[in-house]
């Protein structure tokens, strides 16, 4: 444990300036991709984006700010995570939630064990792993 990082998911939100996303790590499940950009879903101030593979287009992840929907969630990074980041300040953790979307907002759900954390400062990131955490795959949003 890091504990200058232990953060909620109140540091950062989902921001449009950040022009390249370079994961330090593969994303399990895609491991020739690299390259991404978050980006709005539409052109209003919307609470999800979407992280968009700069090398295929067609896959992207649906995502949030958990604190929007989980005031209490908290990330705690270790040392090898923030290392890899190169986060020196949880200030710098930007830290957003997978969505898996259902029908509408009360069957759609967080992954909230393996939250993606990029270091806003250099556009660094990762899917964490939150080992010896309870927090589910599938939280309900509603």
């Amino acid at each position: 444990m890091h504990p200058a990082l232990l953060t909620n998911s109140n540091s950062g939100t989902a921001r449009t300036d950040v022009p390249e996303i370079n994961f330090v790590r593969p994303i399990p499940g895609f491991s020739d991709l690299r390259h991404f950009a978050l980006a709005r879903i539409d052109d209003r101030e919307s609470l999800i984006s979407e992280l968009r593979s700069l090398e295929r287009p067609d896959v992207r992840f649906v995502v949030t700010t958990p604190a929007i929907f989980f005031s209490d969630y908290v990330v705690e990074l270790d040392d090898e995570d923030c290392e890899q980041l190169g986060l020196e300040s949880a200030a710098d953790a930007l830290i957003l939630t997978v969505l898996t979307p259902g029908e509408d907002a009360k069957t759609t759900t967080a992954n909230l064990l393996a939250p993606m954390v990029i270091n806003a400062k250099n556009r660094a990131a990762a899917q964490v792993i939150l080992t010896g955490s309870d927090w589910p795959v599938r939280a309900p949003l509603g």
